[in-house]
C-alpha cells in the first residue's frame, strides 16, 4: 500500500471517530442501540444452537446469560467496545502509515505516540461540547488501551513476517 494511500486511510479513521463524537448522545445511543440489539441476537440463536463448547461456556460462566438479558450492562459493554475497536484499527492503519514514511525509529515513535495521545484525547474533548455527550478520562484510557493492543499485534505479525522471510 503507498504511503499517500496509508495516510488518507488513516485521516480518514480519525474523520470517522471524531465524527462519532460529534453525534448527539440520542442519536449515538441509537446506533449503539443497533449493535446492542444484534448482539443480543446473535447470542441468542448461539444459545439455541446447542453447541457443546459454548453450552460448556455457559454452564461455567453463567453471568454471560446475565449480561445478554441485562440491557443495560449490555448496552455499556457494547459502546465500551466500540472505543476499544475503533483505536485496535486506528493504531493498525497508524502502524502502516507510519512504518511506511519513516525510516527512523525515533521519528517513528513520535508520531506514533503523537497519535496515540492526541487522538484519543481530542475525542475526548469534543464530546465535552456535544448535547447528551459527555467527554471521560476513563474513555481515553480505554481508547489508548485498544491503540496498545492493535500495536501489539502490529508488532507480534511484523516479527513473524520478518521471521518467515529470513530477516534478522
Amino acid at each position: 500500500m503507498s504511503q499517500l494511500i496509508s495516510w488518507i486511510l488513516l485521516a480518514v479513521w480519525i474523520c470517522v471517530i471524531w465524527g462519532h463524537s460529534l453525534m448527539p448522545g440520542a442519536q449515538s445511543s441509537l446506533e449503539s442501540g443497533f449493535v446492542l440489539e444484534l448482539v443480543q441476537k446473535a447470542g441468542a440463536w448461539l444459545i439455541l444452537q446447542d453447541y457443546p463448547p459454548i453450552t460448556q461456556l455457559l454452564a461455567e460462566h453463567p453471568g454471560i446469560i446475565n449480561v445478554l438479558s441485562d440491557t443495560s450492562l449490555l448496552h455499556f459493554y457494547v459502546r465500551k467496545a466500540g472505543h476499544f475497536s475503533e483505536y485496535f484499527v486506528l493504531a493498525i492503519l497508524a502502524f502502516n502509515a507510519v512504518r511506511t514514511t519513516f525510516a527512523h525509529p525515533l521519528a517513528s515513535a513520535a508520531i506514533f505516540g503523537g497519535i496515540w495521545y492526541f487522538v484519543p484525547n481530542i475525542d475526548e474533548t469534543i464530546q465535552r461540547y456535544v448535547p447528551g455527550r459527555a467527554g471521560m478520562t476513563s474513555d481515553v484510557v480505554l481508547d489508548m488501551c485498544g491503540f496498545a493492543c492493535g500495536f501489539a499485534l502490529c508488532l507480534v505479525c511484523s516479527g513473524i513476517a520478518r521471521l518467515f522471510r529470513g530477516d534478522s
